[in-house]
């Protein structure tokens, strides 16, 4: 039996991975710092990059790491800048989506149609937020802006146009070509960048439907308001939500954002779906040994709101102190959980009436009042994912039955998979050596029925 390494921590964290950025001594010291998944963005590496990647990674974990990989979606990026440029308040820039146009201060888009949208007098944002431009004349293949604020304008750096729903399909090209790569290589987990509706979500699962055996997962990124609008119908067609904080701060008043953010755990959590809160969590550590005080509060709200998974992304993919930056979520993550009970806290639960929701809050709730330290299970990934949802305080040594199931459970609170594709729950318990002064409950099925023991 193959078992996923213990951190003592319930919540996971999630890591981004750069392919110039991957070396296995690399990897393997994420890992051993307290790495739960590893995320790869697909709008910065070709397939090329990504399978070296994909195959570094489960070769230093013995094809145990989960992997998430992301689609670039229907967003815009700055393109053909080959020298980086600085801009000034007060300058004016030229934005277009005609690459073959040239000059001084002129921002190329990675959408041929970017400069036809956008009318006078909207707002323009750079790179999450870093600069900000102001529409004011319409020109030959271009758009005049003046400059909000001094900054380096590079290419493939996000735009955000907050009040222009831009005519982009769901995916691109290289989208599509990524979600057959996803399908052929049994990667665990895909996030949709800039789910905006169920169609977008959709768009995807024509493509899965040549690859009847796949058995990976989709999670929706949501980017913008009209995602933000539709999550609840968006969770009934996927796996999950990603809290993708960069992008919606851009396209929504910052006021706004924890509000959103909180909603959408909420959400997620109420239909039993993973949740994952991502970027700049810990963005000072890019460059800085130590968090702001502000990024600490951050990682522990999130906890305590419930959400599975908390993702670093410049922190591991280029940042200066990767190792530390796991380590602090670590403590941080580890130490809220455990002082979860002396808060009042909020954390939504499923609202199911299905029989399989209601035998897992059973199980949550008895493992709790008879103070059961660990609950050991032999059952269908999707009983264990309710058992997850219910965010148990005992650790679940949840046994799968193939490495897909195993790799998808490393991302569920509080699952500690085990691959045992026989035995039963009892062999399970003797394999990673619980003791016998240990108080534990046995998840089976038997007979089609869902049933637990407390031994």
């Amino acid at each position: 039996m193959i078992q996923s390494q213990v951190h003592g921590r319930k919540s996971k964290i999630i890591a981004k991975i750069a392919d110039n950025n991957a070396a296995p001594e690399y990897l393997t010291s994420l890992i051993e710092a307290g790495v739960d998944v590893m995320w790869l963005n697909t709008a910065h590496q070709g397939e090329e990059e990504a399978i070296g990647v994909i195959n570094t990674i489960r070769s230093v974990s013995d094809q145990k790491m989960c992997i998430l990989l992301d689609t670039k979606g229907p967003e815009t990026r700055t393109k053909g800048i080959e020298v980086p440029f600085e801009i000034k308040k007060g300058d004016h820039v030229i934005f277009t989506g005609d690459l073959a146009v040239t000059g001084e201060n002129i921002i190329g888009v990675d959408y041929p149609n970017f400069h036809h949208e956008i009318p006078v007098g909207e707002l323009i944002s750079y790179d999450d937020n870093s600069i900000s431009f102001i529409v004011e004349e319409i020109v030959s293949n271009g758009i005049k802006c003046v400059v909000k604020n001094d900054g380096l304008i590079k290419s493939k750096k996000s735009l955000n146009v907050p009040n222009v729903h831009i005519n982009l399909p769901s995916l691109t090209p290289k989208d599509v070509g990524f979600i057959h790569f996803c399908a052929k290589n049994n990667i665990d987990f895909i996030i949709h960048s800039f789910v905006r509706n169920v169609q977008d979500l959709n768009d995807i699962k024509e493509i899965l439907k040549e690859y009847p055996e796949y058995k990976g997962k989709i999670i929706a990124k949501i980017e913008n308001r009209e995602g933000f609008d539709n999550r609840d119908v968006i969770l009934d067609n996927c796996d999950g939500l990603m809290v993708a904080r960069g992008d919606l701060m851009a396209e929504v008043p910052l006021e706004e954002l924890p509000y959103m953010q909180k909603k959408m755990v909420e959400s997620t959590l109420k239909k039993g779906k993973y949740c994952i809160v991502a970027t700049q969590v810990l963005k000072n550590m890019v460059k800085n040994p130590s968090p702001t005080r502000a990024e600490v509060c951050d990682v522990a709200n999130a906890v305590l709101d419930g959400t599975h998974g908390i993702s670093m992304s410049d922190e591991t993919a280029f940042g200066d102190y990767p190792l530390e930056a796991t380590n602090v979520m670590h403590r941080i993550m580890k130490y809220t959980e455990d002082k979860r009970t002396e808060l009042v806290h909020f954390t939504a639960e499923p609202v199911s009436t299905s029989p399989m929701y209601i035998w897992a809050k059973d199980v949550v709730t008895k493992a709790a009042t008879e103070h059961v330290t660990a609950i050991v299970t032999k059952i269908s990934l999707e009983a264990n994912k309710a058992i997850s949802a219910y965010h148990p305080t005992a650790t679940v040594y949840a046994g799968a039955s193939d490495i897909m199931d195993f790799r998808n459970m490393c991302l569920g609170y509080g699952l500690l998979p085990v691959l045992a594709t026989t035995g039963t729950a009892t062999e399970i318990k003797d394999a990673v050596g619980l003791g016998a002064h240990e108080k534990i409950m046995i998840c089976e099925e038997k007979d089609g029925e869902l049933t637990y023991t407390i031994i």
